[in-house]
């Protein structure tokens, strides 16, 4: 378990970072690009997360799952590698080609540029997919966190240049004739980079496809992509959708604040870098069911810790990072997104059971209830109620998905989580952050102060699981 802790530190580190220094540029960001371009940012991110899922078409759960399978990590790396190459070939090659009815299509008409810079950012990154997780499989979490690392701090630099020292003369020259096409610009160098830096992974690729295998794990795959579209549908929808449906700059408003809400995301995404591998290699022991729910129960803590933590110190952290004051009208939407998160990182906890059980189908309906859940409500409320109801869509559906990952898992894999402990611990993070944000008006030292009980209270219950690790 220490191991394993502290691989996920690490492994959390070269998530959390590369998203902490992208975090600490949203005042950047705010302060140079208006609302209404700041939709169009949003806008494409969410269709540029939407793309990727599409091209690794979920081959890096299904490398992880192979690759754990005796004499087969070799064969499994080179043809997951060259199944999601091609994929984005073929993506870059029909963007280049079809880039202006493309544009004019999607709205980008008068800046088609923004098309193919997205394009060849889904294509780098898509690249990059087989030889990170080659890492993650190998335990070489502190190559995999430089790496990230270094393509933030390149993806940094530029954008910093980009807005505060390089002349606009210059940046013109470049085509980058809007502030927000800085962004684009920067992180297409960043991808770049990433590339070049996984060189001698990428080196290690051998011209080899096998056929057979490459059925079993395009049946394991399929529904863990369509689950993924799914989980992206959850996830950006909602400020796909605003950009039509509401007011362009309430759109800019709700992705600023969403940004600081990321937060938790960081949390959750440092956690699944280091755990996926691992659940994985542990499906074979005789404990596996045991370790899955000392490892979910552990989750829970912390992860609410965290998230309590966030909500208690939003009046402060929204001057800090979210600097512009138009963008507050929807500061209101960041507990609720971060409790969301929370949702869905347990969840995927819960998931455990149908990736082990090659069960992904499963997976497919959860996500896509969730999904249709999230488009329906959006659809049906966000005109006429605002960008609230995103929020509140948002977690509903997070919750709803990990209710029925539970009780499905129980009955196909059951695993003897420590349920009880679990929804009281929940329940708490819940009607206490309700008291410290809204009957408290968010008050900085009541909230904290609440914050400390509640993690004083998890410390003096749980000293025996922390004795554990």
């Amino acid at each position: 378990m220490k191991k394993l802790l502290s691989e996920t530190l690490i492994y959390g580190l070269g998530a959390i970072l590369p998203r902490v220094i992208v975090f600490l540029l949203n005042p950047l960001y705010i302060n140079f690009i208006n609302p209404d371009e700041f939709a169009q940012f949003t806008n494409l991110y969410a269709i540029i997360s939407f793309v990727n899922i599409i091209l690794t078409f979920g081959f890096e759960t299904a490398y992880f799952r192979f690759a754990a399978e005796k004499g087969m990590e070799r064969k499994t790396f080179n043809t997951s590698f060259w199944f999601v190459a091609s994929n984005a070939a073929i993506f870059l090659a029909l963007c280049l080609f079809f880039t202006t009815p493309i544009a004019s299509f999607m709205g980008y008409g008068a800046t088609p540029e923004y098309i193919r810079w997205m394009a060849w950012i889904a294509f780098l990154d898509a690249i990059c997919i087989i030889p990170f997780a080659y890492l993650r499989f190998h335990n070489k979490p502190i190559t995999y966190s430089i790496i990230r690392v270094a393509q933030s701090v390149l993806h940094t630099v530029f954008v910093v240049a980009l807005f505060l020292w390089i002349p606009r003369a210059f940046s013109k020259q470049l085509g980058l004739e809007h502030n927000v096409s800085f962004t684009f610009y920067s992180n297409l160098i960043g991808s770049l980079f990433g590339v070049i830096l996984l060189l001698p992974i990428l080196l290690k690729v051998r011209f080899e496809f096998v056929k057979s295998l490459f059925k079993r794990m395009i049946r394991y795959a399929w529904p863990v992509m369509i689950a993924g579209l799914a989980f992206m549908i959850n996830e950006n929808l909602d400020k796909a959708m605003q950009i039509y449906m509401i007011p362009e700059e309430d759109a800019g408003a709700y992705g600023g604040a969403y940004k600081l809400a990321v937060l938790m995301t960081l949390v959750v995404t440092a956690y699944r870098m280091g755990i996926e591998p691992y659940f994985f290699k542990q499906m074979n022991e005789v404990n596996a069911k045991q370790t899955y729910a000392t490892i979910t129960e552990y989750f829970t803590y912390f992860a609410s810790i965290m998230a309590l933590g966030i909500i208690a110190n939003i009046s402060w952290l929204k001057t800090l990072f979210i600097p512009n004051p138009a963008y507050w009208k929807a500061v209101d939407i960041i507990p609720i997104i971060i409790v969301a998160n929370l949702f869905f990182g347990l969840y995927y906890n819960l998931s455990t059971w149908y990736k082990v059980t090659d069960r992904t189908l499963f997976g497919t309906y959860i996500s896509w209830i969730g999904a249709l859940f999230t488009l329906v409500l959006n659809f049906l409320f966000l005109k006429t109620y605002g960008f609230m109801v995103s929020a509140y869509v948002t977690l509903g559906a997070y919750f709803l998905m990990m209710v029925l990952s539970y009780f499905l898992g129980q009955k196909y894999y059951p695993i003897p989580y420590p349920t009880r402990k679990i929804c009281l611990t929940l329940g708490a993070l819940v009607v206490l952050s309700f008291i410290s944000y809204e009957i408290f008006n968010a008050s900085v030292w009541v909230g904290n102060g609440i914050f400390f009980i509640f993690t004083l209270t998890i410390l003096l219950t749980q000293k025996g699981l922390v004795r554990k690790t």
